[in-house]
C-alpha cells in the first residue's frame, strides 16, 4: 500500500472562513464574538491564550458540536475534517490500535501495521488495549484515526496537554507525517516555534493573528 500524506492536488484552497462568528452557550454572553477569519490549504496555525477565552468552544463550533450563537462557518468543497478533543473520548478503550485502525480503513492486517509504523506504533504496541496505552500513545492513535479516515483538515484541542518532553517530541515526529491543513490550540512555545506557520492569540481583546512564533 502506498501511504499518501500529502495534500490532494483537489484539495480546496479555502479550508474553512468564518463570517461574523460568535460562539458561546445558550442563555449566556458569547465568549467570542464576530470572528472573520479565513484558513489557506497547508496552514499550520497555533491557537493560544489565557484559559476560559472559548478556544474549546470554538473549536466544538467549528466541528459541528455546538451551535454558533451567530454568524456562519464554510468549509471548503473538499474539505473532511477531523477533530482531536482534550478528553480522546471518541476512542474505544476495549480496542487495541491495530483494531482501531482495521475498523476505520478497508486494508489488511499487513497494511495497518505498515499504517501504524508512520505514527510510531512497532510490534506488540500495536496490540495492546487502548486503555493500557499512556497519553502519549493514545493522542498519536487518535491522529492516526483522523488520516486514515482521509481527513485533510485536522482541529487538535490541547494535543500535548499531559505529555512529557519525550511523548511530545513522538507527538510532534507522527504529526510531521500529515501534510494537510492543522489548526491546535497549543500554549507550547517550543512546540510551536517547530510547528506553526502562523499563530492566533485569542485574549480579553478578541482574536488577533501574529506571523510567525509567540516570544513571551
Amino acid at each position: 500500500m502506498k501511504l499518501d500524506f500529502q495534500q490532494k492536488e483537489h484539495q480546496s484552497q479555502d479550508v474553512l472562513r468564518l463570517e461574523n462568528l460568535s460562539v458561546g452557550y445558550q442563555n449566556q454572553q458569547p465568549l467570542i464574538k464576530d470572528l472573520n477569519f479565513s484558513i489557506r490549504s497547508g496552514a499550520r496555525i497555533a491557537l493560544t491564550g489565557p484559559n476560559g477565552r472559548g478556544k474549546t468552544t470554538l473549536f466544538r463550533t467549528i466541528a459541528g458540536i455546538l451551535e454558533p450563537v451567530a454568524g456562519s462557518i464554510h468549509l471548503g468543497a473538499s474539505i473532511k475534517l477531523g477533530y482531536m478533543s482534550q478528553e480522546q473520548e471518541l476512542l474505544d478503550m476495549s480496542k487495541n490500535a491495530l483494531s482501531t485502525i482495521l475498523s476505520d480503513a478497508h486494508i489488511n492486517e499487513t497494511d495497518a501495521r505498515s499504517f501504524l509504523h508512520f505514527f510510531l506504533f512497532s510490534g506488540d504496541d500495536a496490540l495492546r488495549p487502548v486503555m493500557e496505552l499512556s497519553f502519549g500513545e493514545r493522542a498519536r492513535l487518535k491522529l492516526a484515526t483522523l488520516v486514515v479516515q482521509g481527513c485533510n483538515f485536522l482541529l487538535l484541542d490541547e494535543p500535548i496537554n499531559h505529555l512529557d518532553i519525550p511523548s511530545r517530541s513522538r507527538f510532534e515526529q507522527a504529526l510531521s507525517q500529515f501534510n494537510g491543513t492543522v489548526l491546535a490550540v497549543v500554549h507550547d512555545r517550543y512546540f510551536i516555534q517547530r510547528f506553526a506557520s502562523e499563530t492566533w492569540i485569542l485574549d480579553e481583546l478578541g482574536m488577533r493573528l501574529e506571523m510567525g512564533i509567540i516570544t513571551e
